[in-house]
């Protein structure tokens, strides 16, 4: 006889079998099968095997990365050995009449696994965060293991949840557990557990999972639920993972649930909502092409179908970034993470480009992106970015056009260039670079009366002419010279500029210069002034500038213009040494004394 409460219920009800995700099915059941925390796994082990283990531990990493899929394997390991393939047996296994028999562990391991297991006990931090239960957690922890098994494991998930009273509650139970209680806390944001919790806890950082290990491991899952998938679906459904097991085989999940076999790049955008790859593929090329036109009507076209902004920048920063990498490394490193089939195009795409040209576009994508959210006309950014992105061999930046008058390489864009000038304020040829300062020799290599002293002096100034460095020639004189010794002094009106000449570095430049004219080495040496800055000597003859209080006046008010204290804040150890009067009644700076 049917019974009433089924009688009414259709007939492809009865029997049913309720369907296990993916992440459930395909869970790790062993150390080993915990993909990407391999050094985690031995430390565990080890730990069992040697009898060292901890009465508490803390598990941090981000979402679907192994903490509790771990933290269930240790307790299984800890209570039933004998079903987990690479579990040690602990060194007191024949203690107190040792393991009971495997089809007991076995049922045991089930019900962990399931959650279900009266000794190891799985608490949701979120939802039990008060003080009353974690005094009752701290009750039952008093309570000896029921049945075969040796130790009452508490797995304690996002035990950041837990407020701050039930922490404090738990705080001695934790440092100083009865024998038979092991604490697994499992958090993703570890700076939100207070830190007396981290010092009563052995820690372990679980990783994100590569990008590669997420490939092989959903392409053993594609083949046990044989499914067919192209490679480039495996590998961009573990780049959308982002580190996470468990979302890579959610995403597979809901592939395979579309009945397409196989998985085409068709099929997982559709699904996903991403750009299309080709589309994607043309405005690179577009990009590469400094192609304006071609570049914007793909962006348009990406548009058109769906694809937001934020996308389209994603998606191009993150196909800068593959480029940037074969630039870099080459495309048989492992930071590049495509698969064989387009690895090759993206390699010849990789040519069009350099290193510095794809870092700039990367940079410009990112702060065009975060920019852009407050912007009311996003559209007219997202379209100016590209059309720079496309000229970007056109701009050249400060360090280009400083490079044109010598003629180097340099990268300009996205192409490496050689650059020449166009501008006004450049030499028509640029000449070769001047090679770095070498002493000259002591030979002399001019022939002149070196008891003139204006003519010795002017000799020297002729030399280093074309050296912006040593143009504070100009306001200085040979006052004295003979066979071991040279003495310098200030032009009328500049003494300001003997604190600058007076450097040890700028008169031994100044000897090596001398050297070669003279015929012989001499000490250069700058002349004693009267006073500490106050009337200038008598012996300059009269002062051009007006009074010594005119001149400080004047200074100071050159030090106050602005273009002057931009070049002082750029160049901490400059000095000023001049100041004079243009004929239009300007100071040198361009600013009316008046």
């Amino acid at each position: 006889m049917m019974c009433p409460l089924r009688a009414g219920l259709p007939a492809y009800c009865e029997g049913r079998v309720s369907y296990t995700v993916l992440a459930r099915r395909y869970r790790s059941t062993s150390f080993a099968g915990v993909i990407g925390q391999e050094p985690i796994a031995n430390t565990l082990r080890s730990a069992i095997e040697q009898g060292r283990v901890a009465h508490a531990y803390l598990f941090t990493g981000t979402r679907g990365v192994g903490k509790t899929s771990m933290a269930r394997i240790f307790a299984r390991a800890l209570n039933a050995p004998a079903t987990v393939d690479d579990a040690p047996m602990p060194p007191d296994a024949d203690a107190d009449g040792g393991f009971p028999d495997e089809d007991i562990q076995q049922r045991m391991a089930e019900s962990i696994m399931r959650g279900d297991d009266l000794n190891v006990i799985e608490i949701d931090g979120a939802s039990n965060n008060s003080v009353d239960q974690a005094r009752q957690l701290i009750a039952n922890a008093g309570l000896s293991p029921t049945g075969n098994a040796r130790y009452k494991v508490y797995i304690i998930d996002e035990v950041h949840m837990l407020s701050i009273s039930a922490f404090n509650a738990l705080l001695k139970t934790m440092e100083e557990p009865p024998p038979h209680v092991k604490f697994i806390l499992c958090t993703t944001e570890p700076h939100k557990v207070p830190a007396t919790i981290h010092s009563r806890c052995q820690g372990f950082d679980f990783r994100n999972i590569p990008t590669p290990k997420i490939v092989e491991h959903l392409g053993s899952v594609l083949a046990s639920e044989s499914v067919e998938a192209e490679s480039q679906v495996v590998w961009q459904i573990a780049r959308l993972a982002n580190g996470s097991m468990r979302d890579g085989l959610s995403l597979l999940d809901r592939l395979i649930s579309t009945g397409q076999s196989p998985l085409t790049p068709d099929v997982l955008e559709q699904m996903f909502g991403l750009p299309d790859s080709q589309l994607v593929g043309a405005l690179v090329d577009a990009l590469a092409n400094g192609d304006v036109k071609g570049s914007l009507e793909s962006v348009a076209n990406l548009i058109t179908n769906g694809i937001s902004q934020d996308q389209v920048f994603e998606v191009l920063i993150e196909r800068f970034r593959q480029l940037m990498l074969i630039a870099v490394c080459g495309p048989d490193s492992e930071l590049v993470e495509l698969p064989e089939d387009t690895k090759a195009a993206a390699t010849e795409q990789a040519k069009r480009f350099d290193a510095a040209g794809l870092t700039y576009m990367i940079a410009q994508c990112e702060s065009v992106q975060r920019n852009g959210t407050s912007s009311a006309t996003p559209r007219a950014l997202l379209d100016a970015t590209i059309v720079r992105l496309a000229l970007a061999e056109k701009m050249a930046d400060v360090t280009a056009v400083l490079s044109a008058s010598t003629g180097r390489s340099a990268s300009v864009g996205g192409q490496k260039k050689k650059l020449t000038t166009s501008s006004a304020h450049t030499k028509p040829q640029a000449s070769p670079p001047k090679p770095a300062y070498q002493p000259p020799t002591p030979n002399p290599q001019v022939s002149i009366d070196t008891t003139n002293l204006g003519a010795v002096m002017s000799v020297l100034r002729d030399r280093v002419a074309d050296r912006p460095a040593f143009a504070w020639l100009r306001f200085v004189t040979i006052d004295k010279l003979d066979e071991q010794a040279a003495v310098l002094s200030p032009t009328p009106g500049h003494r300001e500029v003997m604190h600058f000449a007076s450097d040890q570095r700028r008169l031994q430049e100044i000897t090596d210069e001398l050297t070669p004219i003279l015929g012989r080495r001499v000490r250069v040496s700058v002349k004693p002034l009267p006073g500490n800055g106050g009337t200038p000597d008598d012996s300059q003859g009269p002062d051009p500038t007006g009074s010594a209080s005119t001149r400080h006046a004047d200074r100071r008010a050159a030090l106050d213009l602005p273009l002057v204290k931009q070049v002082m804040d750029i160049f901490p150890d400059a000095e000023l040494f001049d100041v004079r009067e243009e004929a239009d009644g300007t100071t040198a700076a361009g600013q009316s004394e008046d």
